[in-house]
């Protein structure tokens, strides 16, 4: 199975969060996990929120952000994906940033992985399955 991993998914791993546990054992049955290359740059921004709001030392945080980039097999680029991410966004009313993740996934025949119920409904609309992530 090829997984779309999306950055809230990731968080709540490296985070340690109360779905962590969940996810971590759907990407462990996965034989490859993508991404679009924007991942890096939502990933760092959420890192930078934790130090700025919660005060988490900057060193903690790369570390975290490490792991998360290294739980990614592929990336995916963002010049790669635009061009139909854009006309599917504008149609859907929803931030490109997260389309992406969505053309990634129905470009490789993916599984999304994601926290975002409102990403989760919209795949579910187009038919692009979404892992099931339990409390």
């Amino acid at each position: 199975m090829i997984i779309t991993i999306d950055v809230s998914a990731a968080v709540e791993v490296v985070m340690g969060r109360p779905k962590q546990k969940k996810i971590i054992d759907i990407l462990e049955k996965a034989e490859w996990i993508i991404a679009p290359s924007l991942y890096i740059y939502e990933a760092s921004n959420v890192m930078w929120k934790y130090n700025i709001l919660q005060k988490y030392p900057v060193e903690d945080l790369l570390h975290k952000i490490r792991h998360m980039i290294e739980m990614v097999d592929q990336f995916i680029k963002a010049e790669d994906l635009y061009e139909e991410a854009i006309p599917l966004a504008c149609k859907l009313k929803h931030p490109t940033y997260d389309i992406m993740y969505l053309v990634v996934s129905r470009r490789k025949n993916a599984t999304l992985v994601t926290l975002d119920s409102k990403l989760i409904d919209i795949a579910q609309k187009l038919d692009i399955p979404v892992a099931a992530i339990d409390e």
